[in-house]
């Protein structure tokens, strides 16, 4: 077995397994006052901390603390996956106890030499989008699907009137003629002969026949022959029987071939179609592996339940949820700091020390020195944007999925036996189609960039960027108060504008109404023109010395880079 380099990332989803969640297919609809949205100035108290300290939950918190794991076996992403889950007890599918779905998605890509890969984060985000797109798929067809499917057998009678078309029919006919032809002709030497010819009908015994005629008759017409006329015309029905023969054994051949060519064709399809809002699904854990024959492997564990749904409505409706924290829960830049980001993309989910659910993405670029220091500023906006995306899918996201999957055996003659039997063969034929998407549309507030890091990443060795752009409902009151803030104040701002171009107005025309006034002007001639007599009088009485005093001072040494850091705000106040 080649040798793979597998890396197991155990990421908090804030899964309480022993919360009081109600059922997810068939959950009773929140009362009004609940699922409608307040207004930033007017949103309803807080409801009480949610009870997450059961043993239960424990295991999610363990998740959330442990780091990257790099595992020493030689399995691909998905059995290290499935092998942790074992261990920790989880299992996927619906929990009716714990009220939670959990569901597992693995893409993979060829990658002959990660480290030589430019592309390879784009890849492996793609790896990613798709593993979590699978395990969203799985939970929403849970929820709800159209299927359709259909198994056929079908057995088709023999149709002689198709094998032995009007082409066969025609052909047949011909050759009669020519035999009749051939029997005048085999009649003037051996009548016997010729009405045995005429008595053949087609197969073994008439091709036989036929050779044997042939040869008598080439003995009888040579070219010598006194009755030339009886030899040409024997020579034409020969050829054109030859010609005939041949054409006909081949459409015979073609026509037996599809008389038995199909016995029995078996069809057997399924069509899946859901498609539904999801609220609150995030990635628990993430697998990823890389083995020197190109498989390049992300594996992902999925997980929704009531209490995610819960959290991502808060944030999308400006309703107040919290949960309670667990002892050991940091804050969230703390936390992250903790993770090994090299081996973590897509969404996430932690609950900090203040019981702040955030919904997490992240989104890795390449930064390595080899590329423009354009590029790399480029890539690290990428992450930004990208990071952005994958937590707005954490939140809320339509998510569709179309699969179809269709088998066909067909059973045909294939000939005979040595012993002379009918003998048979059977194809077989699949096909696989799958169309999954997810998009989102939406205003939200709250959302932060909450920590950038440049690493190397375990597999490829090349450096990238990482960014975790996050969102929590404790974020979205404030986020919701600062933009009306902003809005009055832009009021206040504009207004004052208003009176400031007023201003404006009445400087520019003070300025217009003192432009051009007679008076003035004839006062700035008049001094001007006594000015200029005087000076000139003066001149004329002493000389004028001109005296170069100094010279260029300006440095014209060429300039010269200096490396490092500069900052010219040293002093900046903190009072905003």
């Amino acid at each position: 077995m080649s040798k793979r380099s597998v890396f197991v990332v155990l990421l908090g989803a804030g899964l309480a397994a022993g919360m009081s969640w109600s059922s997810m297919a068939q959950e009773e609809a929140a009362p009004a006052a609940e699922q409608a949205p307040a207004a930033a100035e007017q949103q309803a108290e807080p409801v009480p901390p949610q009870n997450v300290t059961d043993p239960g939950v424990e295991a999610v918190y363990e998740a959330q603390e442990a780091g990257s794991v790099e595992q020493p076996e030689r399995k691909e992403a998905e059995d290290v996956l499935r092998s942790l889950m074992e261990k920790k007890g989880w299992e996927e599918g619906w929990d009716n106890e714990k009220k939670r779905f959990i569901a597992v998605g693995t893409a993979t890509f060829k990658s002959a030499n990660p480290a030589r890969q430019n592309d390879l984060q784009i890849r492996r985000r793609f790896a990613a989008k798709e593993a979590g797109l699978i395990a969203k798929s799985k939970i929403i067809t849970f929820i709800r699907q159209e299927m359709e499917a259909e198994d056929q057998i079908i057995t088709p009678g023999t149709d002689l009137n198709k094998a032995m078309n009007a082409e066969v029919e025609k052909l047949m006919d011909d050759m009669a003629r020519q035999k009749e032809v051939l029997a005048d002709l085999l009649a003037q030497k051996d009548k016997a002969a010729a009405e045995e010819l005429r008595g053949t009908t087609y197969g073994d015994r008439l091709n036989d026949l036929m050779a044997a005629v042939i040869k008598k008759l080439d003995n009888e017409y040579d070219a010598n022959a006194r009755d030339k006329a009886a030899a040409a015309k024997y020579k034409a029905a020969v050829e054109n029987f030859k010609a005939e023969k041949a054409h006909y054994d081949a459409l015979v051949k073609k026509a037996e071939g599809l008389r038995g060519e199909l016995v029995e064709t078996q069809k057997s399809a399924v069509k899946s179609m859901a498609a539904m809002p999801l609220f609150g699904s995030t990635v628990m854990m993430q697998t990823e592996s890389w083995d020197k024959d190109g498989t390049y492997q992300v594996s992902v564990m999925m997980v929704w339940s009531n209490v995610l749904e819960r959290a991502a409505r808060a944030i999308v409706t400006g309703e107040k949820f919290k949960a309670k924290g667990s002892p050991k829960a940091k804050t969230v830049q703390a936390w992250l700091k903790d993770q090994d980001l090299a081996t973590m993309v897509g969404p996430r989910q932690y609950i900090d020390k203040f019981g702040n659910r955030w919904f997490l993405g992240i989104a890795a670029e390449a930064v390595g020195r080899k590329l423009h220091p354009r590029v790399r500023n480029i890539n690290q906006q990428r992450a930004r944007l990208f990071a952005n995306q994958e937590a707005a899918y954490c939140v809320a996201a339509d998510v569709k999925t179309q699969e179809m999957a269709a088998d066909m055996m067909q059973v045909r003659e294939s000939g005979k036996t040595a012993d002379g039997e009918q003998d048979f063969s059977e194809t077989t034929a699949a096909t696989f189609a799958r169309n999954l998407e997810q998009k989102t549309k939406m205003t939200i507030r709250g959302g932060q960039l909450l920590l950038s890091r440049t690493v190397k990443h375990p597999i490829s060795g090349e450096e990238i960027y990482v960014v975790v752009y996050g969102y929590n409902p404790a974020s979205v009151g404030p986020a919701m108060k600062a933009w009306t803030r902003n809005y009055a104040t832009k009021v206040q701002f504009e207004r004052h504008q208003t009176v400031e171009r007023g201003r404006q107005a009445a400087a520019n025309a003070a300025v217009e109404a003192a432009k051009n006034r007679p008076e003035d002007f004839q006062k700035g001639y008049n001094r001007q023109s006594k000015a200029i007599k005087n000076e000139v009088q003066k001149r004329q009485q002493r000389g004028v010395r001109i005296q170069n005093t100094g010279s260029d001072s300006r440095n014209t040494a060429p300039a010269k880079s200096t490396s490092g850091t500069f900052s010219g705000d040293v002093d900046v106040s903190d009072d905003f």
